[in-house]
Parts: C-alpha cells; structure tokens; sequence
C-alpha cells in the first residue's frame, strides 16, 4: 500500500513543539515502511513557530490525495504530531477518514486513532474548567441586570454596563404596541406601516414581520432582563406597562396561525434564491394543508415547501411570487451538472461578468457559521467522550461536519485573498471551476449541509421569474 509521511518540526527553541527532528521523523517512516512492505510515495512537513500551529502542508496534503483520488497511509511519529490540540486532531482524522486515507504511527500502538483522539479529548475537557468559571462570571453580571451583547431595539448599553432608552428607538416600540392593541392592527399590517412611513430598524432597514413579533414578545420592555435563564424585573426603566404588556401576549397567544404555516426548517438553496421582480431574497416556506375529499368526505393532509418573496411575506409589498421547492433544486441541479461539464468552461467565462463585491456581509456571515460548526463538533466529542454516541457514529456526524466546514474555509480564505488582492479574476474563476468538478463528482455521496456549503461556494444567486430560472455563478 502506498504511504505518505507527514512530519511536524518547530523553528524556535519554547520546547512547545515537536521534540523529534525532522531527520529523525523522516528515519522513522523509511523503517516503517520498508518492514512493513509499504510504499512510501512522498511527504509534507508543518514547521510550527511561537507556539502556533501550522497546517499549511497538511491541507497540501490532503489536497493532493484528493487529486490522486485513491486510497493512501498516511504516517505520522505519533498522533499529535498530526495535531496537539484534541478537536483539530479529531477534525483531522475525520478529514482524512473521508478521502480514504487512514493513519498509522511509527510510535504508538493503537488499533483505531479516533478512539486515541476522544481519550485525548476526554482528558482536556478535565483541564477546561477555567471556561467554566468565565460563564459563571457572565451569569452573575445577569443576576444584577448587567447588559450582556447586543441591547434590545430601544435601549443600548451605558458605562456602567446598565441598559439606557434611545428615545427615538423607544417611541417606535411604543408606536408598535399601541398599533397592536389601540388600532387593531396585525403584525404584517404593522409592518407594512413601519415600512410605508419610512420608520427603519437600528440598522437602518425595512422591518419584518419576525422583527415586529420579537418586540411584542420581548420582556425587556417591561423592565425584566432576561439572560441565561435568569430573570430580574426593574432592572431597568420600562418602555411598556405591564398591563398592555399583558394584553398584547393575550392576543398573540389566542390568535389562530395563519395559513398552516410550519417552521422555516432550511431548504437547499436558502440564502441564494432572489425574486427577480423585487430583487429581494425568497425565503424557504413549509406549509401544511387539510381538506376535504368531495367522493368520500374523508380528510387528507398535504405538505408543501416552496421558496416565496421576502418581501410580499415580511415586508408586505411586492406580489405573491413563489416557486416549488423541489422543481427549483431540481432545475438548479440540472443546470449545474451541465455547467460542471469541462466543455462549458470556455462558454461560461463569456456569459458570466464578474461577481459583484459581496464580501462585506458574507464574511462575517461566514466566520459564524465556522464558530458553530466547532461547537457542534465539541458537542460530538463530549457525547462520544460520554458514550453516548459511538465512535461510528461520531465519524459519521463528523464526516459530514468536516465536509461542509471545507467548503466554507475555502469560500473565506477566498474572500481575504480578495481583500488583501492577492488573487486575480482568472484565478477566482479557477476556484469556481474546481468546485464545479467536485460538484460533478461528489454530489451524490454528500450530505444535505455540504451539499448548501458546495453550492454556496459556485453559485452567487439564482434569480426567479415567473416563467424562468437563472443560476448566476461565481465568476
């Protein structure tokens, strides 16, 4: 079997890296594989410095066995020469374990790395109590109402850390309520008022139908600061009475759901999908239907998922443009396998202008789906390092994870080699045909969430109309 040897050094003298040498490291894996009877085909070295982790010529790595497309060793002194910090390491073996390539140590002894790398886990997370103590410090600041993150619309954070009123802010959540309770209007009918008048969200934007919900919802406006569970009255001055406060959820909570709309549960193309007679977004809508047969009278129930507007749905404006869930993926799909096909790329580079700069707002968009695809990984951990789940199952979740995570860093490293113009428009479009390839060749072995990943990577929007789709790449 064919054998890659990945070695790690450190270039300064902390004694925080690596103890081997590299020569030595490389003598490891040459008696390895020739007492073993394996091939040894090439290696990659990651020099640490100042304490700091490199990964440069492990993504090198994985990168080319990607393009080798089969099976490999890869053999390292001892785990964490692969990695020394616990989740990376596990998010290693599973990024490995999903290209087929397994590793084996010159050093240790054990019959399967990822069980090594939940034990490694299992005894951080003995060494991690100090996080601990910083949530329990957050947790007291809340039990004296400290103002923790971003303040509710009509208040903001003073010195002393207490929530103050902004009074314009604060007279358009009175003009809310008194909308809802005096003049009998509903939460789209407020906000298409909102929006009519011109009276904007802290950001400077068009209200929302789940926007105007939150603020007749939101306890803050009595007074009450909620955080962590907890929950202290008077903490600070109210905008509300607690009797129109009550009144208002009264309402809220008697009025029948309109529609039989069901939770906006994700669809494939979110976040990609615009109307092509607004410009707005369409959002994802899952609707649930009953009627009543007319040959027998008996009762039948129908689910439907469709992308609508945004703007007929949140902001009241705009007309009732919708489009079948799965006719739209469907034809999005289609499109994009005929894309993927190496004959279209001359035609492609033609057709398509270059992307506009949308980097500001997906940048951070993109730096917190990262954060939260860590804490799920850390979930998984703790659950295997537990034993509540397997460590087959743990590679299966994991696999998943690491998949939709790949495509996301590559999507943001892009991006900052863009900001810091280190990369050209030719070089960009290269990025997107690579994907397009993996979009040929992988679509069908991976999950839902690198699935949304992969096509956010190529696609830039896909605008409908009524009687036509058009899939707008990165280009």
């Amino acid at each position: 079997m064919k054998a890659i040897g990945y070695f790690r050094v450190t270039s300064d003298e902390t004694g925080q890296g690596p103890p081997s040498s590299l020569g030595e490291q490389e003598e490891g894996f040459s008696r390895f594989c020739q007492k073993r009877g394996y091939e040894p085909v090439t290696s990659f070295v990651d020099v640490d410095s100042a304490n700091k982790i490199n990964t440069t010529q492990y993504q090198q790595m994985l990168s080319y066995i990607r393009k080798q497309g089969e099976g490999f060793l890869v053999v390292v002194k001892s785990l964490d020469y692969l990695n020394r910090d616990p989740q990376e390491l596990t998010r290693c073996l599973l990024e490995l374990n999903d290209i087929e390539a397994k590793v084996v140590s010159t050093d240790d002894e054990f019959t399967d790395p990822m069980a090594a790398a939940v034990a490694a886990w299992s005894t951080h997370r003995e060494d991690g109590k100090r996080g601990e103590m910083v949530r329990e410090g957050m947790r007291i600041k809340a039990i004296r109402g400290k103002g923790l993150g971003k303040p509710p619309f009509g208040y903001r954070i003073g010195a002393d850390k207490d929530l103050e009123i902004v009074p314009e802010e604060a007279a358009t959540v009175a003009l809310i309520y008194r909308l809802y309770l005096q003049d009998n209007k509903g939460v789209r009918l407020i906000t298409r008022y909102l929006n009519e008048q011109g009276i904007t969200t802290r950001k400077g934007g068009r209200w929302s139908i789940v926007g105007i919900r939150d603020i007749l919802r939101n306890r803050a406006y009595l007074g009450t600061y909620t955080r962590f569970g907890i929950r202290v009255p008077d903490s600070h001055p109210a905008i509300i009475s607690k009797l129109n406060f009550n009144k208002v959820q009264e309402r809220l909570n008697a009025a029948p759901r309109q529609g039989g709309y069901g939770p906006r549960s994700p669809l494939l193309l979110s976040g990609l999908v615009y109307c092509g007679y607004c410009g707005n977004k369409m959002i994802g809508v899952n609707r649930s239907q009953t009627w009543t047969r007319r040959r027998d009278g008996g009762k039948s129930k129908g689910k439907y998922r469709y992308y609508q507007c945004q703007s007929r749905t949140n902001q009241s404006v705009c007309q009732y443009h919708t489009r079948r869930a799965e006719e739209l993926e469907s034809t999005v799909v289609t499109t994009l396998k005929r894309l993927s096909n190496p004959q279209a790329r001359g035609r492609l580079t033609k057709q398509y202008a270059p992307a506009v700069d949308y980097k500001t707002s997906e940048k951070p968009q993109l730096e917190r789906r990262l954060k939260v695809m860590d804490g799920k990984l850390r979930r998984y951990l703790n659950q295997a390092a537990q034993g509540v789940v397997s460590l087959e199952e743990l590679g299966t979740m994991g696999r998943e994870l690491v998949r939709e995570r790949r495509f996301l860093e590559q999507r943001l490293a892009l991006i900052e080699a863009e900001e810091r113009q280190e990369i050209t428009h030719e070089q960009r479009q290269e990025y997107t045909f690579e994907a397009l390839g993996e979009f040929r060749e992988r679509w069908d072995i991976i999950g839902f969430s690198a699935r949304r990943a992969l096509l956010q990577y190529v696609i830039d929007r896909i605008v409908v109309y009524d009687d036509n789709v058009e899939t707008l790449l990165r280009l």
